[in-house]
């Protein structure tokens, strides 16, 4: 395989690596908090949609006081349950009022052929075909999806914060 086959179908699952990098979250047994990270604190949430678990979900929590400057999220897994993680390794979140944001997308890569061209030229125009006939669909309403209009919200104290939302019905449409 020719470095230009290599690069087109590295950058077809661009997407499902990146999920994947933030579905890796360690723990942050080994690692100090940064300077001027507050203290975490343990938050866990569990996420249904028409009473079902949501898995692999995004769920980021956004500061409703004063802006932090880290990233407070996690992803559902197979119970639909998310530990919250901060900065993506450091597990809890710090004190503070949230709205909640639910999102879950799905891509749909057409097959590719059977056979891949020997081309390069042929092999890139394959490559932008498939970008361009690749559909990302929303599976949640983006209601909750989106930080201004979403009615989730969670307080997070010094002690461990849990809460259960439903997110709705059954959705798919195309999210772009």
């Amino acid at each position: 395989m020719t470095n230009t086959q290599c690069q087109v179908i590295t950058s077809l699952f661009c997407t499902a690596g990146l999920l994947f990098i933030v579905s890796m979250s360690g723990c942050s047994k080994d690692r100090a908090l940064p300077p001027g990270m507050p203290k975490l604190y343990p938050c866990t949430l569990k996420i249904t949609q028409e009473g079902e678990p949501l898995v692999s979900a995004i769920v980021k929590l956004h500061s409703q006081g004063e802006p932090i400057a880290w990233t407070v999220s996690g992803k559902t897994d197979e119970t639909g349950t998310v530990i919250i993680f901060t900065d993506g390794y450091f597990k809890g979140a710090p004190v503070g009022e949230y709205k909640v944001t639910v999102d879950k997308l799905e891509s749909v890569v057409p097959p590719l052929p059977d056979v891949l061209p020997t081309n390069e030229n042929e092999l890139m125009k394959l490559g932008n075909k498939q970008e361009a006939d690749t559909k990302e669909y929303r599976l949640v309403e983006p209601v909750y999806a989106e930080v201004g209009a979403t009615t989730l919200s969670i307080s997070v104290a010094k002690k461990k914060a849990e809460a259960t939302f439903d997110v709705g019905s059954k959705y798919r449409e195309l999210a772009y």
